[in-house]
């Protein structure tokens, strides 16, 4: 099943694309195996608001780009779609394209969202033509890596990573993609892993505001993991605390698997 995303909210679509530099991303992880054939067509699995899908456009105008999102709301958020781009919402797990359709399909920070990724996977191998690439990107370490770990950190995370558990949410889902895509049936792999939160002392003021709306948002989950919203204000404090610290350290990293169809 797909976890309910606990991160929707009116405000998300503009949190997606305020977070990334999404031409940098495309020309780091995807340029390198997009086609430069007129009429290569390319899917972006979980494409949100279609900005990285968008930029994939950008680094390719003759690709036939299609972005793919669970939310249709959250799709309908972007910018109004350049010629080449469409955008089409359904489930993951039944991708409603046709086999080999794809010259190259990918999703970034969506699996780790998905409790049956098998099933997820395995539909991004269908859809793609045989030759053709799938790359999968996700972060391992997400909300759990910080040092030092103090009491007051810990009361917060562990009962909502453990509700996250619940629900089907891993935050370990990076290190996941590698099994993942072999039991796909995906050859050649190539696997990178890369830092993505990196926080080492006090964060700047760019990213502590990202951290705040992002807080904002889940504000709801953290109360109902707690049991108040007034537990959840104090947890939220005290992670916004760990940030301002010149003592701490904050991480994650992104794992992002590229494989081929035989």
């Amino acid at each position: 099943m797909t976890v309910p995303y606990l991160m929707e909210d009116r405000r998300e679509a503009g949190r997606l694309v305020a977070k990334v530099d999404a031409d940098e991303w495309v020309r780091t992880y995807l340029e390198p195996v997009l086609p430069a054939a007129p009429g290569a067509r390319v899917l972006d699995v979980g494409a949100g608001p279609g900005h990285i899908a968008e930029a994939v456009l950008r680094a390719r105008p003759v690709a036939e780009v299609v972005a793919f999102d669970g939310n249709p709301e959250r799709l309908a958020a972007g910018r109004p779609g350049a010629a080449g781009l469409s955008r089409r919402s359904g489930d993951a797990r039944a991708l409603p394209f046709d086999d080999g359709s794809f010259d190259v399909v990918y999703s970034r920070l969506m699996l780790q969202y998905v409790a049956e990724r098998d099933v997820a996977v395995s539909e991004m191998a269908r859809v793609t033509r045989p030759g053709g690439t799938v790359v999968l990107f996700d972060l391992d370490g997400q909300l759990v890596w910080h040092d030092p770990l103090g009491p007051e950190l810990r009361a917060l995370l562990d009962p909502v990573t453990a509700a996250l558990a619940a629900a089907g949410f891993d935050p370990h889902t990076g290190r996941r993609l590698y099994g993942l895509a072999r039991r796909a049936g995906l050859t050649d792999l190539d696997v990178r892993v890369d830092p993505y939160h990196l926080i080492a002392g006090r964060i700047d003021p760019v990213q502590r505001a990202q951290w705040e709306l992002k807080l904002d948002i889940a504000r709801p989950l953290i109360a109902r993991a707690l049991g108040s919203p007034e537990a959840g204000e104090e947890a939220v404090a005290a992670f916004l605390a760990h940030l301002d610290s010149e003592e701490t350290l904050t991480y994650s990293v992104a794992f992002t698997v590229t494989g081929r169809r035989v």
